[in-house]
This record gives C-alpha cells, structure tokens and sequence, in this order.
C-alpha cells in the first residue's frame, strides 16, 4: 500500500478556489494503521514503527480501525519542520523527538473513504484525531496567497494544492495534487561519479524518461566534508565495471540505487540541470520515481 503523491504546479494555483493549500512538510511521508496496535508505515511500504517510539498516541485516535496518511517531522528551535534534524536523528546524533502530522483519511471502521471527496474526508480526519504530543493535523486553508507569504517568510519549501472535490488513488501520481514550491529542485537517482581532485568531485545524475534512465548533467557543490567521506563510501559498495548510460568521460558509474534532491536554475533544452546544487540523500524515495518533471 503506498500513497497518493502530487505532481508540480505552479503559482498560479494559489488564486484558484476550488483547491485547498497546505504547508510543503520538510520530512517523511508514513502511513499510519490503527488496529489492535498502531502501525507506521514508509512511502515505499517499509514498516517503520520501532523507529518512533513516541508515537503513543493509540487513544487520541477515535476508531476501531483507521488509516491515515501524514507525515513524520522533526521541529527545529523556530518550530519549522527540519530534515537535517531528521536525518541527525535517524544517525543517532540527536535526541529529538518526532511528530506525526496527520493531513487525510483513507478508511474508518470498515469503510472505505478513498472515493470520498477531500473536503468529506478532512472532516472526517478532524474528527478522528484528537491532537496531542507527538501528533498533530495539517493546518489547510483556501487562502493560497496568504500561506504562501507565510512560507516565503518562514523559508519553508512550499505548498501543497489539492482539489478539494479529488478523490485518494493509492500508489498514483496525480495532477489532483500539486506542489508548488519556493526553489527549483529535483530527486535525481546517482549513475555515477568523478574523483579528479578529492575523494569525491562530483555525482553524474539521472532522471527516468519512461524506463530509460538518462544522464542530466554533474553536480560538484553543496557537500561538507562529512558528507563527500559518507557519500564516497556508500558508492564504493555500489561501483560499476561499466555502465548501459551514455555518459561523459571520467565518470565512474554506480548502480543507480541511490536518490539526490538537488537545487537547480532551470533544466536546459537539451535536458542537463543548470547551476545545480546537492541538498541532500533522498533515502525514503524509489530512483523510480526520479523522472523528467512535466511542463505546464
């Protein structure tokens, strides 16, 4: 069972009345099951509920049985959703704790609500939850513009659209659901890399264009030095001897297992990333679904 996820929008979006806004979360997107015991559950369908102790939350639940679909976040100071915390703690270099942010419904004691409308299942979910520690709802609003300034000033990654008449379609992506994002970025699958003057200079990306896997350009800046050390170690278990990819000369290829966000200017007509810079490993998304982003 894997989630609904949205497909990107653009500005425009935040006038339009017919869709409701909801704040872009810096985290992971779960799963939650609610039977005889709580179960939590990663996009790609990976049982993760040891890894949130906290997540006590069985009572504040009102159902026998329940889906959600939320996501796992971790605050920073400011109260701002944080990767980087999240990832700190996954390594086990932080104590911070995680919420749950619980944003729709999917079924109920014994009923489904997936062809429910969005604006019936909210209702729905404002029932069922009871918020409290470690677990929350998605604050939503038709006010596109105005969440959207907020964002902008909190530094956030953006806004979720979502039509408020949409219907849920498990392990789909759909236009019902857009993101619309401050910065250009992108999740890349890594075919490969170079090692000319340190021990990682840049990361060959790659985006899917159907089943074909093709080569969108290097990235050789935002890495800190504990990054590049962990990074070259997980790509010298994964070194190819040669690889199906045209790619340019000095690249060494790797399996294309793993995922990178990357920030970007614009992608250029002959498909290669412009001025691109590495953010992060994408350790919770499918290289599957690293894939050319579709033109408005």
């Amino acid at each position: 069972m894997k989630p609904m996820l949205a497909t990107i929008g653009s500005e425009d979006l935040l006038d339009r009345k017919d869709y409701y806004f909801e704040v872009k979360l810096d985290g992971i997107r779960a799963l939650c099951f609610k039977k005889k015991k709580l179960k939590f559950t990663s996009r790609n369908g990976i049982t993760i509920t040891d890894k949130y102790p906290e997540f006590n939350f069985f009572d504040n639940l009102d159902a026998e049985e329940c889906i959600l679909d939320g996501e796992i976040v971790v605050y920073d100071e400011n109260g701002n959703p944080s990767f980087g915390l999240w990832m700190e703690r996954e390594k086990g270099n932080v104590d911070a704790v995680a919420t749950y942010v619980a944003f729709d419904i999917l079924y109920l004691d014994g009923k489904s609500l997936l062809h429910e409308p969005l604006y019936v299942r909210k209702k729905i979910l404002d029932n069922v939850v009871k918020e409290g520690d470690h677990l929350q709802t998605s604050f939503y609003t038709k006010k596109g513009r105005e969440l959207w300034d907020m964002v902008k000033k909190k530094s956030l990654e953006g806004v979720i659209a979502k039509k408020n008449d949409s219907s849920y379609e498990f392990d789909a992506r759909s236009d019902s659901w857009r993101k619309i994002k401050i910065t250009n970025d992108i999740d890349c699958v890594i075919i490969g890399y170079t090692a000319e003057k340190r021990q990682l200079s840049s990361l060959a990306l790659g985006l899917y264009n159907n089943d074909t896997l093709e080569f969108v350009g290097k990235v050789g800046t935002g890495f800190d030095e504990r990054t590049l050390a962990d990074l070259r170690r997980q790509l010298d278990g994964i070194t190819l001897d040669q690889s199906s990819i045209e790619l340019e000369k000095g690249i060494i290829p790797v399996e294309p297992i793993l995922v990178a966000q990357i920030k970007y200017l614009e992608m250029t007509r002959h498909n290669k990333l412009r001025a691109p810079v590495f953010v992060r490993l994408r350790e919770d998304k499918d290289p599957q679904d690293c894939v050319f982003l579709k033109k408005e």
